[in-house]
């Protein structure tokens, strides 16, 4: 009776964490059905965490992620990403959600591309190779775009610009995306004060100058981006 007990709470123990299926769009905006989908995902929860396992409809797996809160988004582990032929693209290591160790981009042949060393999320060192494995000059993976003359140029401009609605003061932080051609598009109010502060502040990001582009892997790329703006 006692065996019986133990292997029961033993089984209670094992089947305790839960996993669910979801889908989603190809900009992964979740969906009830398969209808419409172009990617799912698999959610497994465990007592480290949650591991998200992304896939193509035909099964084909795209990603592989571990958090320890996946609602703040904190990567934990290991993070691999594949190419549609089956090949790894990246394994990227994580550690409270900073990135440490080593980090490595493969090729789509398989060849390794780069290779960056991490310490609590700085970095400290990188390799980058041709798709023969000869190593060339290292620039880096990830640009942030930037306002022309940077970010203190960028908070002159708002203070020349914003024009108060009302006596409200705070902070307004907003999500958008630095286009190919440097323009700002899909504005997002994360945190806000009230609507017409709101909107002067879109109004005013929209009106921005053009951007410096940001780069991935060396090219010109859409680059989400997010910025806080306080009101004295």
């Amino acid at each position: 009776m006692k065996k019986n007990i133990i292997l029961f709470v033993l089984f209670m123990s094992l089947t305790s964490y839960g996993q669910k299926k979801v889908y989603y769009t190809e900009d992964f905006k979740e969906l009830a059905s398969a209808k419409d989908a172009t990617y799912y995902s698999i959610y497994q929860e465990s007592k480290d965490g949650t591991q998200r396992t992304t896939y193509y409809l035909d099964g084909t797996i795209r990603n592989s992620d571990q958090f320890s809160n996946l609602r703040k988004h904190i990567l934990n582990g290991e993070s691999v990403n594949w190419y549609k032929n089956g090949n790894k693209e990246s394994i990227l290591l994580y550690t409270k959600g900073k990135q440490e160790g080593i980090q490595t981009r493969y090729y789509e042949n398989g060849q390794i591309k780069r290779t960056e060393n991490y310490k609590n999320d700085e970095f400290i060192d990188g390799k980058c190779f041709d798709q023969n494995g000869l190593e060339i000059a290292f620039f880096p993976y990830y640009v942030k775009p930037e306002f022309p003359g940077g970010m203190q140029e960028f908070y002159r401009y708002i203070g020349k610009n914003f024009k108060s609605k009302n006596n409200a003061k705070g902070l307004i932080k907003v999500d958008f995306v630095v286009e190919i051609d440097g323009s700002l598009r899909d504005f997002k109010i994360k945190e806000g004060l009230n609507y017409d502060m709101n909107v002067e502040a879109l109004r005013v990001l929209f009106n921005s100058p053009l951007w410096i582009l940001g780069k991935v892997d060396g090219k010109d790329s859409r680059v989400k981006y997010s910025i806080p703006i306080t009101i004295k």
